[in-house]
């Protein structure tokens, strides 16, 4: 069962953070954007509905043109958006908390807190 308690703090990106959502065969399935994000999990919009809780996704993460991160991860809730109407908020618990890929995740984070 998912505890609701956060493991790490979320924050919400200054700058837009999208995102291109792709299940394990790696076929792109819907886009979205970044509601907030931490070192453990992000929340996701999308128009997408589809994903129920334990479905694994990969995420094409995008802090700006340059700056782009695969990373995986696990949907630990779902539910509507309550402000766009049609849209879904997913809750994700990143697969890696770990190694390389995650310490640039991190910095990438800490770099879309920066205002332009």
């Amino acid at each position: 069962m998912y505890d609701k308690e956060r493991s790490a703090v979320r924050v919400v990106p200054q700058r837009p953070v999208t995102v291109v959502i792709e299940t394990q065969d790696l076929q792109p399935v819907a886009f979205g954007a970044v509601a907030d994000i931490s070192e453990a999990g992000a929340c996701v919009w999308t128009d997408e509905a589809g994903f129920g809780v334990g479905d694994r996704l990969i995420l094409l993460l995008s802090f700006d043109e340059s700056q782009s991160l695969q990373a995986a991860g696990r949907v630990v809730w779902s539910g509507p958006d309550r402000f766009h109407e049609g849209a879904s908020r997913y809750g994700l618990q990143w697969a890696a908390t770990s190694g390389p890929q995650h310490a640039r995740l991190k910095t990438l984070i800490r770099s879309s807190l920066a205002s332009h």
